[in-house]
Order: C-alpha cells, then structure tokens, then sequence
C-alpha cells in the first residue's frame, strides 16, 4: 500500500529483466513480454509451422495427441510445404573450386573450356572424398592411441601384480628360442661337413640332403595313385557293383584284425589331400630337389621314364586334385598386408587424376560425357583427315618432285603467225622453249609440211618461205631460249607449215607437239589513199562540228547589256598614240557604226583572238589533194 518512487520502479525493472534472462516471457505490470528470438531458417520446419507440434524428445517422434490425426499423414504435408517454400527461395549461388593446374589444361582442350562447372563439380566431389578418407584415418589413428595409451594405463597399474616380469620373461623366451635354432644350424652344419670328409663326398651328395628327392617321390606316388580310375584301384569291373551298392564308393578297411570290428572308413570319391613331409623351400631358391652336386651320379628317380608316363597319362586328373605347375602343389604363399590406417592415408593423399574426373561426370551425366566424348572423336576425325590431307600433299608434293626429276620440256606455244604486209620484206614469228627437267637436252628443229588435205584455204610453204638460222642446240636444267623463224615471200597469200623438234635424251611426257607455222602477206590495196583520204576528212569535218555547237553553246549564253546601262567610250579630241590604237583604228576605219579604241576593251578582245589561235592548232590540218602515184603510193605500201 506504500508509493514507490521512480527510481525505484527502475531498480525494479532492472531486477525483473535480470531475474527473467533465463526465460522467455514475463509479467510486468500485467502484461506479458518475450524475448526476441532468432528468427527461423527459410523453409525450416519452425518457418511453415512455428506452433506445430515437435517431435517427443524421449520417443524421437510425434505422438499421436499432439497431432489429432495420423502421425505420418502430417509429417508428409508439413515436407510437402517445406518443398514448396524451399521451391520459391531464390537459387543460391553455386561455389566451385579452382582446379589444378594439370586438370586444368586438359579441360580447357576439350571445346575451349566448355565444360569447366562439370570438371570443377567432380573434382569437388573427389575432393570430399579424399578428405573423408582423411577423416576416417585421423578417428582410428585417434582410436589407436587412445587403445595404446589406455593399454599402457592398464600396464602400469598391473606392475605391483608381477605384469611387468611377465612381459620382461616373454620377450626373453623368444631371444633364447631364435638363439637356439640359430645353434641348430650351426650343428647340423657341422655334421654334414664331417659326414662329407669321412665318406669323401660333397656336402649336397650326402643322404642328409638327397632325403627330400624320396619324399618328393612319396609325394608325387601318392597323388597319381588318388588320380588312377576308381575301378581300376579296387580291382578292375567286378568290384564295382559292391561299390555302387549302399553307401557308393566307399571302403571299410579293417583297423587290426578281422576280429577287431574297428574299421576306417574312406571315400573313394573324396579328394584327399597328401601331406607334405619334405622341407619347404626358400623364397628365391634355384636348386630343384633332389639334384646332387656330383657329376658321376646319375639321373634322378623324379626324371625316370616311369614317371613321365604315369604324370602324362594321369595329367588331367592330377590338376583337379592338385592344381599347379606339372600337376604339384604351389611351394609357397607370400601373404601382404595393409593396415587400414595406412590404406586411408593413401587414398587421401593420392593426386587426383583426368580419368578419375571423367569417371565420375559419367557417373554423374551420361549425357555430358556424351558430348564430351563426341567432340573429342570430332576432334580426333579432324585430325586424322588434317593428317590424311598432309600426308596425301607430301605425297603429292613427292610424286612431282619425282617427276619433275629426267629430261622435260615445254614450250610456250604451238601454234604460231607472222603477218607481212605490202612492201615489207620479211616478218617473223617465234615461241619460247623452257628446259623444266633436271637433265641437259640437246634439240633439233626438223621442217615437216603437212600435207595438202591440211590447207583448204591455205598454200603449202615451200622451203624457202620459212626459214629457221638456229635448228639445234642445248638447254641447261631451267634455261629458256627463243626459238624464231623468218617469214618471206613473193606472193601475197597464207602459207602454212610444220616444224618437229628432237630432243636428246627423250622426253618423259612423251613427244612434243609440233609447231605449226602460218605465215599471211597482205597484197596491195590500190583504193588504201582514197580512202584513207575520205576518212581524215570525215574526222576533220566532224571536229569543226563539234567545235562549232561549242562555241554556239557559249555565245548563247551572253546578254547582250541595255542600251540605257551602256558606257560608249567617249571620243577623245586628242588621238591616242602608240601601236596599239594605231592597230584599232586601222582595223575599224570603215566600220559603221564607229567604235572607238578603249585599252580595257582591247586587252579583251586580245585574250580571245589568242585563245582562238591556240584551239585552231589543235585541229587536224585540211586533206591535200597530190597525184596518184608518187610519195602516196610509196606511204601506202609503207603502212
């Protein structure tokens, strides 16, 4: 019933807050207040439900009161809208490791890098492993040390119980027993020198040492005698119905007497095994049992020829009782072992290889390494055929150089023409001759006319009409020389004519085609002046035509100026003087209506008369007319 102060109503709260830090929610004042809380993981189970019931943390699970309903209907309604809400996050950014330097360049071969995200998330995935594996050796490497530090524990509380002399006494028994067989050898090494030197023998011809080739022999009896055919070892075909009655195939064999009633019994068809007797041979031992050392001994009893019959008859079923090399048994079994600590520590740090990459996109996209093996057989195809077009280009290139190799030739043309006009003397045609080859050639141009049925339009060329001042000579390997002959003849006309050249040695392309040889004289064109007359008048006349719609053109193109705007040049009283009003005033001393000299108007009039003269030099002169005959004619026949 007393009034509190506002200090302290702050003690108050202070102490309320302080007292209330454990839990959620309070009563101040009678109302009710909670703490703020973490707000819930996106999609999480207190995101979609955050008053749903939660799992009984004795039992594990929901019970079925809390939920009113089936347990497993709502469990999977509440994982099917934690579905949908985890559907409509945004899609978190994806964190790929770098990857090594090796694995690295070999994804950038395969289409540029293309598929990096696929190499970088296998090699994540084989990165997770190898550590797991690490994990894995680091818990039982952890578990061994806290065995061998609880073992040692456990020891030194036992060392008042007598443990410690116990241990010190067994690994004392061992030394003394290894010494003990160590004096053994010693021993028996001994007698086999002493049992040598008494019966003059070497060490390896003594019984002592040839006992293991009997019990080989004994070894090897008894398997082929387990291999011998059944009815064959109990007496052939009459003992086999007793054997194929109750209890088939097998034998009682009496233990003792008739009287004893003991029997063993054996199976017949049982596999059974011999055993061993002889000593065991070392690891890496070259002497076969029962070779001596002596050479005045003979072959031993394992060579005879009994028994490589009986091994070679009975080789089948000697391998089914004893599998191994010549039907024996194996002489010795090398056990390696790994502990499992070690095994992990491998695994962990053995480097991560392309195929082991490669691997794994398979496991995890049969259609990416799909694409990935197409484009490396894309690849592969294209080189392969880049190879084939090399290779077939050397080829080539080989074949060429091979037959570029021997005497070739070419020449520039086969057909060629000289064309002589009236009045010339001779002309002349010629072609080109290349030596291509690498051999010297020595040639010789021979005249051949064709025959007549060659020349409808055409005479033959008799020999004086073509002539050739150079028929033979030699082309060095890549010399080229000029072959020419000179046309000539009285008559206008076409001749026509054939040349073969000869070659020594041989071409390798075979013969050369002949050049055939036309030759053309223009007769005398008696109308060639008239005629060349006419058209240089015609080219004439054409000129002045064209010059003349020029200067029409132009002088279209002045206005005349106006009467009222025109300054006449006023008369002087006093004459001008000088050459140039002299020039004027002689020239226009008639002219109506007068016209008076003014040195601007002069100078104008001067320019023009100079350009006039200048464009009347460029037009062709007038044709002259001169006699028939003379110099004309001589030009004509000149052209």
């Amino acid at each position: 019933g007393r009034e509190t102060s506002a200090g302290d109503r702050t003690r108050f709260l202070a102490a309320a807050s302080t007292a209330s830090a454990a839990s959620t929610r309070g009563i101040i004042g009678g109302h009710s207040t909670e703490a703020p809380r973490t707000p819930p993981k996106p999609a999480s189970e207190e995101a979609v439900a955050p008053k749903g019931p939660r799992p009984n943390p004795k039992k594990g699970k929901r019970d079925d009161w809390q939920v009113l309903g089936d347990v497993g209907e709502y469990e999977y309604m509440l994982a099917r809208k934690m579905a949908e809400e985890r559907a409509k996050l945004p899609p978190s950014p994806e964190v790929l490791p770098d990857l090594p330097s090796h694995i690295a360049t070999e994804s950038k071969r395969v289409k540029g890098g293309a598929f990096d995200d696929h190499y970088k998330r296998a090699y994540r995935k084989l990165a997770e492993r190898r550590a797991e594996f690490a994990d894995a050796a680091a818990t039982l490497r952890d578990g061994l040390d806290f065995s061998h530090t609880a073992e040692a524990v456990e020891d030194r509380k036992k060392i008042h119980a007598g443990w410690e002399l116990h241990v010190k006494m067994g690994e004392v028994s061992h030394g003394n027993a290894l010494t003990k067989w160590e004096a053994q050898k010693r021993e028996w090494e001994r007698i086999k020198q002493e049992r040598a030197i008494a019966f003059d023998k070497r060490p390896g011809d003594l019984v002592m040492e040839r006992c293991d080739e009997h019990r080989r022999k004994l070894e090897i009896l008894s398997h082929l005698n387990m291999a011998v055919p059944i009815a064959e070892r109990e007496g052939g075909e009459p003992w086999l119905w007793k054997m194929s009655l109750r209890d088939n195939w097998t034998r009682w064999v009496n233990v003792g007497n008739e009287f004893s009633g003991l029997f063993y019994v054996r199976d017949e068809m049982a596999f059974v095994d011999a055993e061993q007797v002889r000593r065991p041979q070392l690891y890496g031992q070259t002497e076969k049992d029962g070779v001596s050392d002596s050479v005045a001994r003979g072959r031993s009893v394992l060579d005879s020829k009994f028994m490589d019959v009986r091994r070679r008859k009975l080789r089948k079923r000697v391998n089914d009782i004893l599998p191994g090399e010549n039907g024996e048994d194996v002489d010795a079994l090398e056990i390696v072992g790994e502990g499992a600590i070690a095994a992990l520590d491998r695994q962990a740090l053995r480097r991560i290889t392309v195929e082991e990459l490669e691997n794994q996109i398979a496991a995890d996209s049969l259609e990416t390494w799909a694409e990935i093996q197409k484009y490396r057989s894309d690849v592969s195809t294209a080189e392969a055929n880049r190879a084939a077009r090399e290779t077939a280009a050397a080829e080539a290139a080989e074949q060429a150089r091979l037959a570029a190799l021997g005497p070739h030739f070419q020449l520039e043309s086969s057909r060629v023409m000289a064309t002589m006009r009236w009045g010339e003397k001779v002309a002349h045609a010629s072609t080109i001759m290349k030596n291509t080859g690498t051999t010297a050639l020595w040639y010789k141009w021979r005249q051949v006319p064709p025959p007549a049925s060659t020349l409808p339009h055409a005479q033959n060329a008799g020999p004086s009409t073509f002539y050739m001042e150079e028929t033979s000579g030699s082309l060095l390997p890549g010399e080229s020389r000029v072959a020419m002959w000179t046309f000539k003849s009285e008559k206008p006309g076409v001749y026509i004519d054939k040349w073969i050249l000869e070659t020594t040695p041989n071409v390798r392309s075979g013969s050369i085609e002949p050049v055939t040889l036309r030759g053309i004289y223009h007769r005398d064109d008696p109308n060639s002046y008239p005629r060349r007359m006419l058209a240089a008048e015609i080219a004439h006349k054409e000129m002045a035509t064209k010059v003349t719609a020029a200067m029409e053109k132009v002088f279209k193109r002045v206005k005349t100026p106006d009467a009222s705007k025109r300054v006449a040049t006023k008369f002087s009283k006093i004459p001008s003087s000088g050459p140039e009003p002299g020039l004027w005033n002689a020239g226009n001393a008639n002219r109506r209506p007068r016209v008076y000299y003014h040195e601007e108007s002069f100078g104008m009039f001067m320019d023009i008369r100079a350009k006039c003269l200048a464009a009347a030099a460029t037009l062709p002169p007038e044709p002259v007319e001169s006699p028939e005959g003379g110099d004309g004619a001589e030009d004509g026949g000149a052209e």
